[in-house]
């Protein structure tokens, strides 16, 4: 895994029921943040992390997506392969990467969720996880005061549990990961969670699951109200956020104003 993982996956088919009511009629996937809708930070975070192919689960206004993909981002990135991954019910984060196994095939692979934005740079993690030798490594942070999902860790930082009720001096999953292929072994047919199916259930059984704690900006914006505060609170990061000058436009857009797809 020297050169790096070059497969990801976007999870995009929520139905973003927090965020209502921007989500009535646009994709949590499409909301904009500084103007970017936010599926193209997670291609742009996952191209600039040298991954060649990415996929995009949909559901809810999935032709608004699909159409996203097929008009800005395939021309916005011409070097990448995207892949729709329509889902006919909710599948679930577990379930979306179950789905797509035979696509994902044999080779490590990311993870993103498509409601974040993050100012890590996705090589650091992947370096962290070719240190662990683990099955799959977390972006975590700390020190922010959401009602996040806690994670109980070991000394060694790798994932013991979680914590409920929420503990906010503990580490909180970012959405994000780097996983090797034997998750969508682990994973059931159908709806289901990667974190409580694919790894909690196996930790007793000798799973090691890692974690890459992050001290860059990072937020979650599946409400209105996180989605304002991000705003407020991003803006000493945006050129990271964003990439040099905006790696958004990798492909030849320069200087012209974010786009998304007609109709939308």
């Amino acid at each position: 895994m020297a050169s790096g993982p070059t497969s990801g996956v976007v999870l995009a088919a929520g139905v973003g029921s927090r965020l209502r009511p921007l989500t009535d009629a646009t994709p949590k996937a499409l909301i904009p943040f500084f103007g970017w809708p936010l599926l193209d930070l997670a291609v742009a975070k996952l191209a600039q992390a040298g991954v060649r192919r990415v996929a995009v689960n949909t559901f809810h206004l999935a032709e608004q997506v699909a159409r996203h993909v097929r008009d800005v981002l395939t021309p916005r990135h011409p070097d990448l392969e995207l892949h729709l991954s329509p889902e006919t019910e909710l599948l679930g984060t577990g379930g979306a990467l179950k789905h797509l196994a035979p696509w994902l095939g044999r080779e490590p692979f990311w993870v993103v969720n498509a409601d974040v934005v993050f100012e890590e740079d996705l090589r650091a993690l992947a370096a962290t996880h070719a240190r662990a030798g683990a099955a799959a490594t977390l972006l975590v942070t700390r020190g922010v005061s959401l009602d996040l999902r806690r994670l109980v860790l070991t000394g060694a930082g790798e994932l013991a549990g979680l914590i409920e009720p929420y503990d906010v001096d503990a580490a909180a999953f970012c959405g994000v990961q780097l996983a090797e292929p034997t998750l969508l072994d682990r994973l059931p047919d159908g709806p289901a969670c990667n974190l409580r199916d694919g790894h909690l259930p196996h930790l007793a059984g000798g799973l090691r699951v890692a974690t890459h704690e992050t001290r860059g900006f990072w937020s979650d914006l599946g409400t209105p109200w996180r989605l304002a505060e991000a705003h407020r609170a991003a803006w000493r990061a945006l050129p990271r956020l964003l990439g040099p000058p905006t790696a958004c436009l990798r492909g030849g857009s320069h200087g012209r104003a974010p786009a998304t797809s007609r109709g939308t």
